[in-house]
């Protein structure tokens, strides 16, 4: 990469630490079933763990685990030099890879740096989609380490929605936000086959979709209190952006 390209995104990723962090800072966040994340490191300190949601929500995410030297992958490409800068001036680790480019290499960069205690996240539908079906990137991470998956999702009363392939969402400025973690820990057997991999990886699919339908019926719903009293239907309805993408 030129260097007076290399120095932009360098700008950029400051001028979106920024601007990002003054509105972000507006909003008003709920969170629900942190005790879950909570109880895991009083009973394992200085142990990693592993994070999932889907891409939609990555730049909230950014922000709210701003700091904790988080480790998240980048696409290798230089475009995504973009992002890696952003996160890095958040307080993540960027390692460089994709689905599609260089992800072996990454994922056994991940591998190493949760190994020593670092937290990782990842957006599991990866860079390209299609959206809310997740790769198995993250099983096999979670295989390799023997650390369990906990995953997350978050939405807000007023967003701006992107038309990139995940419709990314954008909270507005003093919104509310709910942020939600699922009500229990996804652990992969070492000895787990691929067959047995593949079963996780549509659990974790379903558990996504489902704390997706409670976080985005949150405030549809007057009156409610805990995202988590809402009944998930079975299949769980997915947004109409989604049913376009797969049919």
């Amino acid at each position: 990469m030129k260097r007076w390209k290399y120095a932009a995104f360098y700008i950029f990723g400051w001028v979106a630490r920024i601007v990002a962090a003054l509105w972000l800072c507006t909003c008003r966040v709920t969170v629900f079933g942190q005790e879950v994340e909570e109880n895991y490191f009083k009973k394992n300190a200085g142990k990693g763990l592993l994070y999932a949601s889907w891409h939609r929500g990555l730049i909230f995410l950014v922000y709210f685990y701003r700091n904790l030297q988080f480790v998240v992958m980048a696409s290798a490409s230089e475009d995504g030099e973009l992002a890696a800068q952003a996160t890095r001036r958040f307080g993540w680790i960027p390692v460089r890879g994709s689905s599609t480019r260089r992800g072996g290499q990454a994922l056994r960069e991940m591998e190493a740096l949760v190994n020593r205690g670092h937290r990782g996240g990842l957006v599991v539908d990866a860079p390209t989609g299609p959206p809310y079906i997740s790769k198995a990137g993250i099983v096999v991470l979670a295989k390799r380490t023997g650390l369990p998956i906990i995953p997350v999702m978050w939405s807000a009363d007023r967003f701006w929605r992107l038309g990139s392939w995940d419709r990314t969402i954008i909270p507005k400025p003093f919104c509310r936000i709910v942020f939600l973690y699922h009500d229990a820990l996804i652990h992969i057997p070492a000895d787990a086959s691929r067959e047995e991999g593949e079963d996780y990886r549509q659990k974790l699919d379903q558990i996504l979709n489902g704390l997706m339908y409670q976080t985005d019926h949150f405030f549809r719903t007057p009156g409610l209190v805990d995202p988590r009293q809402i009944e998930v239907p079975q299949p769980v309805p997915l947004p109409d952006e989604a049913r376009e993408h797969r049919a």
